[in-house]
């Protein structure tokens, strides 16, 4: 499994929105049934069960989406812009036909190189903790599930910059396993471009050696999320254990807060634990 990286995020984050006001309003006119008929139905209870579930999902995605968004955003406007420069039709082709032959020893690119190129070239962009070609977005974070292993130069003509991907999974189809995929982000540069790119993979070797925080608040931000979130889930499950008696009475919402307060708050721990750990590998050494 490859990452191909973002790609219109802002579209994305519209869409999940979209099913967000879908959901609230499927909800909405199960509680108003539900009430004017004095008992609930299984229309009702789909109405409101399934809208809570993809109104949780379609948030959090949106959230998701557009944080995306704002970091494209920023980065083509120049705010959190590193480093960066244009690809040539014809340099384009020569990176294409050189990542093919990679390609072709089992090396595919998480980059799917493009059949067509733009007569103004392809635009890359480096932030200190990702890059954009043209419209497509790839984190390049030292930590997390998603992160980069290694960077270097491959001095082809025109050369490209290599970064060893690593993603973390897990399943458990039979027996919970986590497990780490391996693949790898080739990056074409431009040919007047290798000094920058030099610089680029530079920048991001001290990062793998933690000579380099980027962002040095994205994990501690995430630690009190959970932690914050956690407790409000918590307090929630144990609204609906002191309520359990009045279960039949209240339509089962003390058994709904009970079940998803108890999951919620625990994903909340885990994402403090995991955001503290990965906090912690970033410490210099």
């Amino acid at each position: 499994m490859q990452s191909r990286g973002a790609r219109n995020p802002g579209r994305n984050a519209l869409v999940c929105l979209a099913v967000a006001v879908a959901s609230a309003i499927a909800i909405w006119t199960g509680v108003r049934d539900m009430a004017a008929l004095g008992h609930e139905t299984g229309s009702t209870a789909l109405r409101i069960g399934a809208g809570l579930f993809l109104l949780i999902i379609s948030a959090i995605f949106s959230l998701n989406f557009f944080w995306g968004y704002r970091i494209v955003e920023n980065l083509r406007s120049g705010r959190t812009r590193f480093s960066g420069w244009t690809v040539t039709p014809a340099d384009y082709d020569l990176f294409r036909e050189i990542d093919g032959n990679f390609a072709k020893r089992g090396e595919a690119n998480d980059y799917r190189a493009l059949k067509a190129v733009p007569p103004e070239g392809v635009a890359v962009l480096f932030s200190r903790d990702g890059v954009l070609i043209g419209d497509r977005y790839f984190g390049l974070a030292s930590t997390g599930l998603n992160r980069f292993g290694d960077a270097a130069i491959i001095r082809s003509e025109p050369p490209m910059l290599e970064f060893a991907m690593v993603t973390t999974t897990a399943t458990n189809l039979s027996v919970f396993r986590v497990f780490r995929i391996h693949s790898v982000l080739r990056v074409p540069v431009a040919s007047n471009a290798a000094i920058q790119a030099e610089k680029v993979a530079g920048h991001f070797q001290a990062v793998l050696r933690n000579e380099v925080i980027v962002n040095p608040g994205f994990w501690k931000l995430r630690i009190r999320i959970g932690l914050i979130g956690a407790a409000i889930c918590a307090a929630l499950a144990g609204t609906g254990f002191l309520l359990a008696d009045r279960n039949d009475e209240l339509d089962n919402i003390p058994l709904f807060l009970a079940v998803a307060g108890t999951i919620l708050a625990i994903g909340g721990l885990v994402l403090a634990l995991k955001s503290w750990s990965f906090d912690r590998s970033r410490r210099p050494r």
